[in-house]
């Protein structure tokens, strides 16, 4: 009798606690309400910032290989999305081709541009940053916070 009332009073606690986090500042990073809106909002917004750049079926293949790495990823419509940390990928276009670029963890954005720190898991490689113009296109990884939290979203 003490495990099942300890078990009900552990899930109304968990209740509150996903209640606190839904309510909370932490979904403004979702501009969705779901993994299927988001994915969808992803989808659309790729089709729209590729519309002039596919121009041969070499280029429509690439698309699809981008459009696959970018399954765990959301789009990033504003930087307020963003923390520190994130992993985040981008998209660099050059000399009429374009190119879903390997990303590094979000430092912060200054002077209209992205600071990016190199996400290597060996210690002796000495961490490297570089800067992206804040107009490019970026996608997040969601991680396994991310996926709760959307889940919990689209059953509430």
């Amino acid at each position: 009798m003490d495990l099942l009332k300890h078990r009900r009073d552990k899930d109304i606690k968990n209740q509150e606690l996903i209640k606190e986090i839904i309510d909370g500042d932490a979904v403004q990073r979702y501009k969705f309400g779901s993994l299927t809106e988001m994915s969808l909002i992803r989808e659309l917004m790729l089709d729209k910032i590729m519309t002039d750049k596919i121009k041969s079926t070499k280029d429509l293949e690439k698309y699809d290989t981008i459009k696959e790495q970018l399954k765990e990823y959301f789009y990033i419509e504003s930087l307020d999305q963003l923390d520190s940390g994130n992993y985040i990928r981008y998209l660099s276009f050059a000399n009429d081709t374009f190119e879903l670029k390997k990303g590094g963890q979000y430092v912060n954005c200054k002077d209209n541009f992205i600071i990016l720190k190199s996400n290597s898991q060996n210690p002796k490689d000495k961490a490297s940053f570089w800067k992206i113009s804040d107009k490019t296109p970026l996608f997040c990884k969601l991680d396994d916070d991310d996926k709760l939290i959307l889940v919990l979203m689209e059953k509430l």
